[in-house]
């Protein structure tokens, strides 16, 4: 029997090993990646597309495309699509990225006949109803002015257009009359210059069937495969580095602190990446301990790297009274600044490096985790190499190494500081 007055054995991750994917090529050369892989008679498939919300010039388009692909085609209203779908307890879902949107049918294996043509029709004939347009238009406006109230929601907003330009296509943030300013037709030529016929690749996870291959390529083998141009997103900092959005009435102030780094492509990002785990990326990180369980300035305070095609930046983020934002701050920067003078203790490293492999392990369990990942790894052009490059990396890291990058890319002068709220001193 199992005693659970004794903690368990503590072990160490050696190896993750991650399911590389085969790869198939339609008629017209799409290539399809199958992870074939699961215990239950479930299939995941998605069509992406390498086109996302920086695509068009005009904000929202790419962002509202995605969303309403599966609300009408040429032969279904959304009333129709959805009950089919559910008929054979299957689901679509849409995502929207910056550089990338995709359409996704998660249905059992046995019934892939019958509702694969449904995810070919939302994918190739949609229509986006008026009704169902200006529907969401409302629904999306609505939602809009009860975020604007949100100190975290205009902090956010605040931070993108402080680290890229309020008018750069990784910094704009839409308004409630950019909602009014969209039409129907710019979904339609969005739809037709961007997702119509211009599949970037298929990814299929879960148990797949000998028949699988054969209805793909039915359904998606013989249109056209038209490529996109992808264009480069130039990148210019701004140069305020420290800004405050007033809001009457706040219970509380958002603080966002960061600088424009790089993506994952970067041979600093791994690096990097653990420096941020250490200083705010798990429950017991030094921000954490510090400022929520030394000081109860806050829930949760949280830090990391985000990345995109184009850029990729650094993000320390919480909410916490007005009254002690300041003492917040100035402990934010003194664990920046402890990173930087300091090397990071043999213990602490260690258990920071089992926390990454563990998140890593956990990340790629099950097959739809396993195709997450591997469409993160697509999305720059990375094979399994880079998988165990990450592993390796984070394994034999030193504390030396990680003070050598805090002292290159932490400086307090770099940094751009947004707090939203009550003025503070």
């Amino acid at each position: 029997m199992l005693d659970r007055t004794k903690e368990p054995a503590f072990g160490k991750i050696d190896t993750i090993d991650l399911l590389e994917p085969s790869v198939q090529h339609l008629s017209n050369g799409m290539p399809v990646f199958s992870i074939d892989t699961g215990t239950q008679d479930i299939l995941k498939v998605e069509l992406v597309f390498g086109a996302g919300t920086t695509t068009s010039d005009k904000i929202l388009v790419g962002s509202t495309t995605a969303k309403l692909l599966k609300e009408g085609t040429q032969k279904r209203t959304a009333a129709d699509i959805a009950e089919a779908v559910d008929f054979y307890g299957a689901y679509l879902e849409s995502e929207v990225t910056h550089e990338e949107s995709s359409i996704a049918l998660f249905t059992l294996n046995k019934h892939l006949r019958n509702t694969l043509p449904i995810l070919a029709e939302v994918y190739s004939e949609p229509t986006f109803p008026e009704r169902e347009f200006e529907t969401f238009v409302l629904k999306s406006q609505q939602e809009m002015l009860v975020n604007e109230e949100k100190v975290g929601y205009l902090c956010s907003k605040g931070f993108s257009a402080a680290l890229y330009g309020a008018e750069h296509l990784y910094g704009r943030s839409a308004d409630t009359k950019d909602y009014g300013n969209l039409s129907r037709h710019d979904l339609i030529d969005f739809h037709s210059s961007y997702i119509k016929d211009r599949i970037k690749y298929i990814i299929v996870a879960g148990r797949t069937g000998k028949d699988t291959f054969k209805l793909l390529e039915s359904f998606f083998g013989n249109n056209n495969r038209l490529s996109i141009a992808e264009s480069e997103i130039a990148i210019s900092e701004t140069s305020e580095r420290t800004i405050h959005i007033d809001k009457e009435g706040a219970v509380q102030n958002a603080i966002r602190i960061g600088r424009v780094l790089f993506n994952r492509t970067h041979p600093d990002f791994i690096g990097m990446q653990i420096l941020a785990t250490v200083l705010g990326g798990y429950f017991g990180s030094r921000l954490m301990s510090n400022i929520r369980e030394d000081k109860g300035y806050t829930y949760g305070i949280g830090a990391g790297l985000v990345s995109m095609k184009g850029s990729g930046y650094l993000s320390i983020s919480t909410e916490v009274g007005a009254d002690v934002c300041q003492p917040a701050l100035n402990e934010i920067y003194r664990e920046i600044e402890r990173l930087r003078k300091e090397l990071i203790p043999s213990a602490e490293l260690e258990l920071v490096k089992n926390y990454m492999l563990g998140s890593i392990l956990k990340s790629i369990d099950g097959p739809f985790h396993i195709a997450d990942k591997w469409k993160m790894y697509l999305k720059y052009g990375f094979g399994v190499d880079a998988h165990h490059e990450l592993i390796h990396r984070i394994k034999t890291i030193t504390p030396e190494r990680l003070r050598e990058l805090a002292r290159k890319y932490l400086q307090r002068e770099d940094l751009i500081q947004v707090t939203a709220g009550l003025k503070f001193q």
